[in-house]
């Protein structure tokens, strides 16, 4: 009785710590590609959205194509993480990579698509027939990002949202193909 009394402790400490291994363990792991086949996956959660797309973007050579829900402007808050994101588009354009955006038009504001406009972005509203939910942008026609995140301080700051890089060329043609029969429709 006594033997199993001072084993107890060890048991418990044992199982903290190995708790708290496994923990560290998912963590460290959760945010690194995974190798399917010949093509990369990586997943963007909550506040790793930005940091990814932001470098994403700003490593773009050819094409950005993008659908896109909601996208917000915040004049009052100039240096908002979705500014931000505005900025690589503007940037990316001014380094003569093809940008073009298809938005809904029932959330996203006047104001960016001027902006954006104004900055060289070929950007067109959806068909008012349908609505556009979807949160997808194709870098160079070999990377994909699919997910639940609008450009919107909420979704990029506060919310849970769940997203994946695709680094794959055949998977990114798919994409084209949808991405240039809503652009004709709109």
């Amino acid at each position: 009785m006594l033997r199993a009394r001072k084993r107890f402790p060890v048991i418990v400490l044992m199982f903290i710590i190995g708790l708290f291994f496994g923990m560290f363990i998912t963590y460290s792991l959760s945010n690194r590609p995974v190798d399917i086949g010949e093509n990369q996956v990586l997943l963007l959660a909550d506040r790793d959205y930005f940091e990814g797309i932001h470098s994403l973007l700003s490593e773009a050579r050819s094409s950005i194509h993008m659908v896109m829900f909601d996208i917000k402007y915040y004049p009052d808050y100039p240096e908002s993480l979705v500014n931000s994101l505005l900025s690589d588009l503007e940037n990316a354009a001014a380094r003569g990579v093809e940008v073009r955006i298809i938005t809904d038009e029932y959330l996203t504001e006047k104001p960016v698509v001027r902006i954006l406009k104004e900055s060289g972005i070929d950007i067109k509203f959806d068909s008012g027939e349908v609505t556009t939910h979807s949160k997808l942008i194709i870098i160079d026609s070999k990377i994909v990002i699919l997910g639940s995140t609008n450009w919107s301080y909420h979704s990029i700051e506060k919310n849970h949202e769940a997203n994946v890089v695709i680094h794959s060329s055949s998977f990114a043609r798919q994409f084209e193909g949808y991405f240039e029969r809503i652009w004709m429709e709109s």
